[in-house]
């Protein structure tokens, strides 16, 4: 497998573990009351947009000539990375709310 491919699989593969926690924070959406719950409910969907936008960065990496794959993939990292920045503080927000809940 080339370092390309591998390359993709990788992503492929993470983006599917985050859709599943995405889904389960979505399901969870009950626990939380009020202004929280409307946080985190904007931020599930802010994160669902930019899934969509890696996995259509995804699909112009797959179909790129092998020389101009390397560029694509500086943007497809980008999208990434706010991705993954994303759904860590929407993890994050979520866990301190129910500590917070908890606590009471």
């Amino acid at each position: 497998m080339n370092k390309r491919n591998e390359y993709m699989e990788k992503l492929k593969a993470q983006l599917e573990e985050w859709e599943y926690d995405i889904d389960r924070l979505e399901a969870r959406l009950d626990e939380v009351q009020d202004e929280a719950k409307v946080k985190l409910d904007k931020t599930i969907k802010d994160l669902k947009v930019k899934q969509k936008d890696v996995q259509g960065k995804l699909k112009q990496l797959e179909g790129a000539a092998e020389e101009a794959w390397t560029d694509i993939k500086d943007g497809v990292e980008l999208a990434w990375d706010s991705l993954k920045l994303g759904f860590l503080a929407a993890k994050s927000e979520f866990v301190e709310r129910k500590q917070q809940k908890k606590s009471k």
